[in-house]
Order: C-alpha cells, then structure tokens, then sequence
C-alpha cells in the first residue's frame, strides 16, 4: 500500500581512497551485516545495471531556468553508505541506489544531464549554500529547521526504526533504551532529533541517558553493532530492512517514528523546484516511480503524488 500524502550520461565524483572505504562497507553490509568527503576525482562508466528511463516531459522541461538548460547538467549531492539508496556498486565503484536513480530519472524528464556527487551528510546543506550543488536526494526528513534555508520536493515516505543484534539479547524497543549505546549518522533525523528526544525523556524519568554514538553513515554504524560496539542502530526503516535481508545478524524492531514523507532538498527559493516538482510527479504518473522503487524492494514506501514542501 502506498503512503498518500537517448538517456543523459551520469557521472559520479569519488576518490580512490573514497571508494575504498565505501565500498568496503557495503562489502561488510553483505557479508557481515554492515561518507567520506567529496574528491574531484572522477569517472563517467556508469554501473552495469538496469533501471527505468524515462522520456523527457516538454512542459516540464519548459520549466528549467534558462542558465541551467544551457548548462545542461544538474549539480546532485547525495549521501554513501546507505545501501539500498546511495552506495558504491561494488564492480564498478559507480554510486548506485534508489537516491540516484531517481535523480537521473528527473534529469531524463527534464532534458538534463546529472552530475552524482557522494557526500557526508552534514556537508550537503553548507554544499548547496555554497552553490556547489543545485538539488540533494539523501532522505531528508522535512523539518523546521531544515525549511529555514531549503526547500522540498516530496519523493518517498520514510520511518525511523530500530535495529539490534538478531534475537535482541538486551530486550531493546523505542520504550527500553534508557542506558543503552545507539548508533546513528553524523547529520541524520535521528541524531538531531529522534535519539535526543528519547534520551532526554528517559533522563526526565529519572534513568540513564542514552549513550548516542555518531557514524559517517549508517552502514559503518551496523557494522560497529555487528562487532559488538555499540547496543542498536537508529536509521531509515528502508536502509535497516535491506541490512537485515542481506544479513541474518540483524533485526529490524520497531519504528521509532511514526513517520513522514521525505523531500527532494533545493536551496531556498531555487528556481528549480518546480520544475523537479512536476518531473516527480511525470514519474509517478508513468510508473517509472513504482518500478525503480519496486527495483530496491521498498514498494510500499511510495507516495501517490509529490508537493512542494517550503
């Protein structure tokens, strides 16, 4: 169920070094249940994989500002180490997943190229501040603070979840982690927001706070729970159930949020936004939408129609 609410060429930008470590944890994600700063090395091999392409929307493509049109490609920013939605394909070091291709796809509906660029997540926003990048498809949850200097392009619903070893040893749940070690992603939802709350609730109720340890991303954080580092990861429902399908050492508990429609980030008054507004809602309308997400097996975190969020 759904949650209402000649193809350009892509290129990635990543450093060997870059590639080595990401790569690695996604290698880790695979086998044992497991972002680093944007180089100006790159490679324009696109990844041996098939996806959706879509066909440029005339009237949506009218709605590109002139200076971009002329440039022709799209600056995207977008986060590594969060496999199913942004990591290194292991044979071709290409950033894939759910995040990119959907980028392009807006590119293809549009008439533009777009230029892939695998980020930190805390670096996206400064990034785009700083005119480095046009657009960022790295699950960002709508927030107030978020809305003072971005606006959004609603893409696909996300939750925060729990997850644990296999078996849950300690009896964790969203209500029982007073005192335990969490592991979230250095600029995340859940270490501004999900993980503080409920460590400041368990200290106003007179128990331990909870021991909040920071990551690069979230893959190197089930890798540290994995090695028995730290107690529970707090993450993206579609990224936690992807780790737990490639790795029975992980569970998946309960959601830690109840959730919300994720955006589409631009600079705040982008002359962008509505022409990636209309091209999402193209690729909803042709069910390019559904077959990528159905791709990555996240179906059911689909939205009917995409809104401008600012």
């Amino acid at each position: 169920m759904r949650h209402t609410t000649e193809r350009p060429k892509v290129k990635s930008q990543l450093s060997s070094l870059q590639l080595f470590v990401a790569t690695g944890a996604i290698s880790l994600t695979v086998l044992t249940g497991c972002s680093a700063a944007e180089s100006p090395a790159e490679s324009s091999a696109e990844p041996e994989r098939d996806r959706a392409v879509a066909q440029v929307n005339e009237t949506a493509a009218a709605l590109v500002p002139q200076d971009i049109a002329d440039a022709g490609t799209l600056q995207m920013a977008t986060t590594i180490g969060m496999a199913p939605l942004g990591y290194p394909d292991q044979q071709s070091g290409e950033l894939v997943g759910f995040n990119v291709d959907i980028m392009n796809q807006v590119g293809e509906v549009l008439g533009l190229d777009v230029e892939v660029h695998g980020v930190s997540l805390d670096q996206i926003i400064p990034g785009m501040q700083a005119g480095r990048y046009d657009l960022t498809a790295s699950n960002m949850a709508i927030t107030d603070a978020r809305q003072e200097v971005l606006d959004f392009v609603e893409y696909y619903f996300g939750a925060s979840s729990l997850a644990f070893p296999t078996g849950n040893p300690k009896g964790l749940s969203p209500d029982n982690l007073c005192g335990s070690s969490v592991g979230v992603s250095i600029g995340s939802f859940q270490q501004t927001e999900v993980m503080p709350g409920l460590s400041e609730a368990c200290e106003e109720a007179g128990s331990d706070a909870i021991d909040i340890q920071e990551f690069p991303d979230q893959q190197k954080a089930i890798l540290a729970m994995n090695s028995g580092r730290i107690d529970a990861v707090a993450a993206d429902s579609a990224i936690l159930h992807y780790a737990a399908g490639q790795n029975d050492q992980v569970e998946v508990g309960e959601n830690l949020t109840a959730g919300s429609v994720l955006g589409i980030g631009l600079p705040e008054g982008s002359p962008m936004v509505e022409a990636v507004h209309a091209a999402m809602n193209d690729l909803i309308e042709t069910g390019i939408y559904q077959e990528t997400l159905e791709s990555y097996g996240i179906v059911d975190l689909g939205i009917e129609q995409s809104e401008i969020k600012k």
